[in-house]
């Protein structure tokens, strides 16, 4: 049976990456089971947020699950060992690292991207705005969280993967207006609805202005890169009845 889920201090994202839940989470029901389980899991911002001790990721992208996967068997003096890449025009591709430190230095060198970049950029050097940048901020952030992921787990496959039991489950897809922006492109929005239906526990979709395949609310407009986006929650077949 689910119960009250205590809650530590918000992990931060260990990467930046397009679509990020992290800065809605707050937003959000706070999970009222133990265990959570988020499909298209990208950057997983809910269960860090909400310092989710077990969490099961799912995510089509086999760069997002390679990612995952290094960050969860990775330890803090790799990570602090990385390079800084303190120059612009300095390159993940002359350094002797993993290709998951490579994806991960360059998901923070293109900020709110789905895409990592190579290179670093004038862009990626900015510190205005207190805006963290890739450096040794970035990798004390990762190295001391480390330890937090020993509960997780990740799998690469479609959303449909695992068990369907009790848990609260955190259903992020690509959007339907704004999809095509994510390497693994998504368009079976009515075969996802249906799927969640038949999901046991506490549910959380979550999506865009326009979408119907669920009975979406509106959760709020909330800053983008571009300006202001609506989005819309649905919790379950339970909160409608």
């Amino acid at each position: 049976m689910g119960g009250a889920h205590l809650l530590g201090a918000p992990m931060r994202p260990f990467f930046p990456y397009y679509g990020s839940t992290w800065n809605r989470a707050r937003y959000l029901p706070p999970p009222r089971f133990p265990l959570v389980r988020e499909r298209f899991a990208g950057g997983a911002g809910y269960s860090l947020f909400y310092d989710c001790p077990r969490v099961e990721l799912v995510d089509k992208d086999p760069l997002i699950a390679g990612l995952w996967t290094y960050l969860m068997g990775v330890s803090s003096a790799e990570i602090m060992a990385l390079p800084e890449l303190p120059e612009v025009g300095d390159c993940v591709d002359n350094y002797d690292i993993p290709q998951e430190a490579r994806w991960l230095i360059g998901f923070w060198l293109n900020r709110g991207s789905a895409q990592p970049k190579k290179s670093r950029t004038a862009y990626s050097a900015r510190t205005d705005k207190a805006q963290l940048n890739w450096g040794l901020r970035a990798k004390e952030r990762i190295a001391s969280q480390l330890h937090l992921l020993a509960g997780w787990s990740i799998t690469e496959g479609d959303y449909t993967e695992g068990p369907t039991s009790e848990c609260t489950w955190l259903i992020d897809p690509p959007y339907v207006d704004k999809g095509k922006f994510y390497r693994q492109k998504f368009t079976d929005h009515a075969g996802l609805g249906r799927w969640c239906k038949t999901l046991q526990g506490q549910t959380i979709v979550l999506e865009g202005a326009g979408a119907n395949w669920l009975p979406f609310l509106s959760l709020g407009d909330f800053k983008t890169s571009l300006g202001k986006s609506e989005e819309k929650i649905w919790l379950g077949e339970s909160v409608f009845a």
